[in-house]
């Protein structure tokens, strides 16, 4: 799951630092290529939570939520005790259909975790 606004953040915070990098003297070009290829791959990060934000049809997205649950429940039966996932060689759409809505009623998918190494100085 890609944040949007951690994209713009990094984004920016990149393109301060490459202005930087330029701007101080002598000039530190390995700092510039650094962030010059971080903003490169935010701004592609951003251009896919933009399309799939905006120009995504809600039919596809609706199909790719229910493809990420049902994984999620079928992969981690332990975190989800009130949903009985039917077998995946026995599952329709429309039973596919249900059990989304079951565990949207329930549960929400689990955000990332919370990296266990904290920055030190």
């Amino acid at each position: 799951m890609i944040s949007g606004k951690m994209t713009a953040a990094l984004a920016i915070y990149s393109s301060l630092f490459m202005r930087f990098a330029i701007r101080v003297q002598p000039r530190n070009m390995l700092l510039f290529a650094c962030h010059i290829t971080n903003f490169s791959a935010q701004m592609m990060q951003g251009g896919r939570v933009i399309h799939y934000h905006y120009f995504t049809p809600v039919s596809e997205r609706k199909k790719h939520h229910i493809e990420v649950v049902e994984e999620e429940i079928h992969h981690h039966p332990e975190r989800y005790p009130e949903i009985h996932p039917i077998p995946l060689d026995h599952l329709t759409q429309s039973q596919a259909e249900k059990e989304v809505q079951e565990f949207d009623k329930k549960y929400s998918l689990p955000k990332e975790p919370v990296p266990h190494i904290k920055p030190t100085l």
